[in-house]
């Protein structure tokens, strides 16, 4: 009986069906090819193909079995992930309404406080109207008040100034007049009513407060220590009052005071701020052990605080300390906006003998607090904010 090649599933090389291995590549043959005469034989089978096939069937089942089992186990793991997914989801989603309903109800709260205190304000200057044609007073006052909330300056400036010239003596309006130029940064505008409403309300505290503040930045130390003296025990104003009798004490050279005033006003929070205004004080007094101490507690507070890290590369270089590589390279990623360390490392035309906060100090006509780093002016606008509210 002739007996048909079988070929291999490796190579295609013909082989005899008597060969359990290719010739050619040496692969184990797994094709099994009966005779023609065997076709539709079903009662006889070739004794050499039993063990063949048994292998082959025995293989097949145990790969089936092993398949199968890795199935059952990814469907198991599957599921269990999927039920973590909606755990977690579901945990999302609580924490998502429980965080949005509470700074709902806190940006709903802070919105109403902040209605009902203009609406105060409002009513107050109302009530100090001592002059005709009430309507129009009341009818400027809220136009006004209404633009500012539109932050449409120009027209709600205008607006006011009308009513102040119907109510020149109301110092309701004139304090709020000025506080809407000084968080304007319109200075000199603040002062102007700010000087109106002082002629009226001497003891008035905000009043003497903004005044004391805008002296301090036209470099008035005088006026600014008078008037700001009455506020440096204020629990509200004290962290102010002591950041600026701090700058002043620095443009005038008396470090001592100077560090003093900041130590004061440090008590009252963790600010990265003041711990850069202290290093910077301490550098002006050539204590670079000190220095360095407070430019690494401003960074431990604010690592991007890109000024901060141009500092303590300054002292490093002065200490002759290999780490002033790193440190300028991480001053000069950060690239924080309005920072004065960018303006260095882009011109190299900063004296490295002065402390960044102090450049602007020998400029003709400096504004003590506002001319030099743009941070440092944010802060304290922020922080008479807070003070006055």
């Amino acid at each position: 009986m002739e007996r048909p090649d079988v070929y291999c599933q490796n190579c295609r090389s013909q082989n005899s069906l008597r060969e359990t291995h290719c010739k050619n590549c040496g692969t184990r043959l797994l094709l099994v090819v009966f005779p023609q005469s065997l076709q539709y034989d079903t009662n006889h089978v070739p004794s050499f193909y039993e063990d063949h096939l048994l292998e082959r069937v025995s293989l097949l089942e145990l790969r089936l079995t092993q398949v199968g089992d890795g199935l059952r186990i990814a469907m198991e793991i599957i599921r269990e992930q999927g039920k973590i997914i909606r755990e977690n989801n579901e945990l999302a989603k609580s924490l998502y309404r429980k965080v949005n309903g509470t700074n709902a109800k806190k940006s709903e709260k802070s919105n109403s406080s902040k209605k009902d205190k203009i609406t105060q304000t409002i009513e107050k200057a109302v009530a100090e109207h001592d002059s005709p044609n009430v309507e129009l007073f009341t009818k400027l006052l809220t136009e006004g008040v209404r633009l500012l909330e539109k932050n449409d300056e120009k027209e709600a400036f205008r607006m006011l100034e009308r009513a102040v010239m119907l109510s020149p003596r109301n110092v309701s309006l004139l304090l709020f007049t000025a506080r809407a130029h000084f968080f304007a940064d319109k200075f000199s505008d603040a002062k102007k009513y700010l000087e109106k409403a002082f002629e009226f309300a001497p003891d008035n505290t905000d009043v003497l407060f903004l005044l004391g503040v805008i002296y301090a930045d036209e470099a008035d130390t005088e006026k600014a220590r008078l008037f700001l003296s009455i506020l440096a025990e204020n629990e509200k104003t004290s962290m102010v009052v002591n950041f600026v009798w701090g700058i002043l004490a620095a443009a005038e050279k008396k470090l001592s005071e100077s560090i003093a005033a900041f130590k004061v006003a440090a008590q009252a929070a963790n600010f990265a701020e003041l711990e850069y205004l202290l290093g910077c004080s301490f550098f002006e007094q050539n204590e670079l052990v000190s220095a360095l101490r407070h430019f690494q507690k401003a960074i431990a507070i604010d690592r991007k605080y890109a000024d901060a890290w141009f500092m303590q590369a300054v002292v490093y270089h002065l200490q002759a300390d290999e780490r002033v590589i790193n440190m300028l390279a991480n001053a000069s990623d950060l690239k924080e906006a309005g920072s004065q360390s960018t303006e260095f490392l882009r011109k190299n035309k900063l004296d490295l003998d002065i402390a960044l906060p102090f450049q602007h100090f020998i400029k003709k006509d400096a504004r003590l607090l506002t001319g030099g780093s743009l941070r440092l002016a944010r802060f304290l606008k922020n922080e008479i904010i807070k003070a006055i509210n």
